[in-house]
């Protein structure tokens, strides 16, 4: 059945109805949550819902309108220990939440995470509401702009489906956990995605080349793209628009390349057009014909390949593929290479020391007898090198 339609939501935008809702859902002692941005539709992304189900009923609360100390309320119940929170694919949404409201989620449990945790090819929502609730959810607003308003309640409704059912998978996944003795590594894989904070990405200088296709220009044409991009970062975020609504990054790379005589020109090169040239025209002729130098390239320096090292890491993976094969589990979920890496740099003796490569209790424990195997055979091969006599 479709689970969409049926759903008529509660929208709070008044500070009164922040604080009586928050004391229900506490009340409740578990609340499904969700949120919705509006990344897709502005330079400066913003949270604009977040929706809350708990004991059957379904809430969106309207940030843009709540402001954020009204919201403070929801933020003191995200840090209750007593209440739990139940999220699906919560990373991006931990992000927000500290970076507008400066909340910290506690006692969190990721439906995602529980369905990686139990080796399911389809992880996304809609796959695993389909197959545990049998509900269709309907996926049409996806790329909805959630900070426009008035909200319709066809909106309202879909949002509110993506919280709708995460009760249901909480309980349905966590007890097929159990059942496998694996719900211990769950709860521990969810405390340390409590730790997720919003981190402002570092300046970059070289921003343009992420352009596809830049990194092949050179001389005037890696200028005028370097200008170019720095015009239209400055230009959308003066408008709050994506970038790609001041120019598509195809015409900007053709204007870097081949830059047109005139603005008659400027206006005949595919994804520019008249109206862009009306707006823009001077601006884009200025920046091409004098543009200043781009930001010079970091020298690349050819990294030395460590035989020895790159022929234990691939042990080490190989190791990994073949427990995590064994666990019916994706092996980056078992032990990402990062930490693979670590492994083998450290040489850890003890689970104590393989902890600390792991990071999990629950790694170390499925993973620890076959890696300090391996480790102990490195150190017994070193060991034989060094008795050879010279």
């Amino acid at each position: 059945m479709a689970g969409n339609q049926e759903l008529q939501p509660q929208l709070v935008d008044e500070p009164a109805g922040v604080a009586r809702i928050c004391a229900r859902a506490a009340g409740a002692g578990v609340v499904a949550l969700d949120t919705e941005s509006d990344s897709l539709h502005s330079y400066f992304h913003k949270l604009c819902l977040i929706q809350l189900s708990f004991s059957g009923e379904h809430v969106v609360l309207d940030p843009l309108a709540l402001g954020r100390e009204s919201l403070r309320p929801f933020a003191d119940m995200l840090a209750d220990p007593e209440v739990e929170k139940v999220l699906h694919g919560a990373d991006y949404d931990l992000r927000v939440l500290h970076r507008d409201l400066g909340a910290r989620v506690v006692r969190l449990r990721d439906t995602q995470v529980a369905a990686q945790l139990l080796g399911e090819g389809q992880t996304g929502l809609a796959a695993l509401v389909e197959r545990e609730a049998t509900v269709v959810l309907d996926k049409r607003h996806q790329r909805a702009d959630w900070g426009k308003r008035p909200l319709t309640p066809e909106l309202l409704a879909y949002a509110a489906a993506d919280t709708a059912y995460l009760e249901l998978l909480r309980r349905r996944l966590s007890e097929r956990l159990a059942a496998l003795g694996r719900l211990a590594w769950w709860e521990e894989e969810c405390v340390a995605l409590e730790a997720v904070s919003w981190e402002p990405p570092p300046p970059d200088p070289l921003a343009f080349e992420r352009i596809k296709g830049a990194g092949r220009l050179a001389g005037e044409a890696r200028d005028r793209v370097a200008a170019l991009h720095t015009w239209r970062e400055q230009e959308a975020a003066s408008r709050d628009v994506p970038p790609f609504r001041i120019l598509h990054s195809d015409a900007l790379l053709e204007l870097a390349s081949n830059p047109p005589a005139d603005l008659e020109a400027l206006g005949a090169v595919p994804g520019v057009g008249r109206a862009t040239v009306r707006r823009y025209g001077r601006e884009m002729m200025k920046v091409l014909t004098q543009p200043p130098p781009a930001p010079a390239r970091e020298p690349r320096q050819r990294a030395k390949v460590d035989r020895e090292r790159e022929a234990r890491i691939k042990q080490a993976r190989a190791t990994r593929d073949t427990v995590a094969k064994e666990l019916g589990l994706e092996p980056g979920m078992l032990a990402p290479r990062s930490a693979l890496e670590l492994v083998v740099d450290r040489r850890p003796r003890s689970e104590e020391g393989l902890l600390t490569c792991l990071t999990r209790r629950w790694r170390t424990a499925v993973l620890g007898p076959a890696l300090l195997a391996l480790v102990a055979g490195w150190e017994g091969e070193a060991s034989a090198i060094h008795a050879e006599p010279a």
